[in-house]
């Protein structure tokens, strides 16, 4: 488990990698007249301590000697920008620019020959390392974010339709391959015209929130859901048989039934959801398996609503 950071900003957590003492016993000093950060030095010299530290501490930046025993610093590098640890500037005893530029290609933030170590150097340095490390990972987050809102919809927060259309197309590609059952189940809610024409579709806005948190909570781990369409979602169930997928379709129909959803004066009313299942059949598209579920829904609203029904 790592230890997170102290609260306080300015602190800084820096790992020197480096297998000689005379070169770390230098940083360290530097370091040390750099005004404005407390900075709090780690040393490495061998690979099983950088392991170590690694895994103990969040580490802000680390300076790695090129040259290191065991495992070279641009292995090192390549294993910290991987995992995405933490910036990375690279030190060597020369000033060969192509060890430079295979070490920025390579994903390193900073380059720093040792015999141009002075504070001045290592605090423009570190400044650069830490203002390039915030840009990616801004970028990253935003990146993220990005994504999300194209895949996901913005009213429940669900995988939208074209997302769960391809993660479904995903499992069918999966099941093909290995030979494995998956189930699916689609479900409508019941007389949602009602609800909104009753209460508005602001109300019918957080039925719909409330159903999709509902589902979240009750499928498993390995289960994918979204909205499907206005009031309609869809599960994907790996490695599914219908026994099983009809255990989770009715766990989600209690859990809907019994709960209560308030209208704007507060008063509470209750909702049921129809559900059709239906479990893979080999080489199938995802259009005539969800065709089958459909077909299984429609029989369910013809029965009487708040009920599960299987396809053929």
């Amino acid at each position: 488990m790592k230890v997170d950071s102290e609260e306080n900003e300015s602190l800084l957590r820096i790992l020197v990698c480096d297998d000689d003492p005379a070169d770390r016993k230098l940083v360290r000093t530097y370091l040390r007249r750099i005004d404005g950060r407390e900075i709090i030095m780690l040393e490495a010299g061998q690979a099983s301590e950088i392991r170590n530290i690694l895994g103990k501490y969040k580490i802000d930046v680390v300076f790695m000697d090129i040259q290191m025993p065991e495992k070279s610093g641009m292995q090192w590098l390549e294993e910290i920008v991987a995992g995405e640890l933490a910036p990375v500037v690279m030190l060597t005893g020369s000033g060969d620019e192509e060890i430079a530029v295979k070490s920025i290609q390579e994903g390193a933030v900073g380059y720093l020959p040792k015999s141009k170590l002075s504070p001045d150097k290592l605090k423009e340095t570190l400044d650069s390392a830490l203002m390039k490390w915030r840009s990616v990972q801004q970028g990253k987050a935003n990146q993220e974010e990005l994504e999300r809102l194209v895949d996901h919809d913005s009213l429940t927060g669900l995988y939208n339709r074209r997302a769960i259309l391809r993660l479904l197309d995903e499992q069918i590609s999966f099941s093909k391959r290995y030979r494995e059952i998956f189930s699916i189940s689609i479900l409508d809610i019941d007389r949602f015209k009602k609800v909104n024409d009753s209460y508005g579709h602001l109300i019918g806005d957080e039925v719909l929130k409330k159903i999709a948190d509902l589902l979240q909570r009750q499928i498993r781990d390995t289960d994918f859901t979204g909205r499907y369409g206005g009031e309609e979602f869809i599960l994907v169930l790996p490695r599914t048989e219908l026994a099983s997928a009809l255990v989770i379709s009715e766990r989600v129909r209690k859990s809907i039934e019994s709960c209560g959803m308030q209208n704007a004066d507060g008063n509470v009313f209750h909702i049921t959801v129809s559900q059709g299942v239906s479990v893979y059949k080999s080489d199938e598209k995802s259009d005539s398996l969800i065709k089958r579920a459909d077909e299984a829904l429609y029989r369910a609203k013809d029965n009487g609503r708040n009920r599960i029904e299987t396809s053929d």
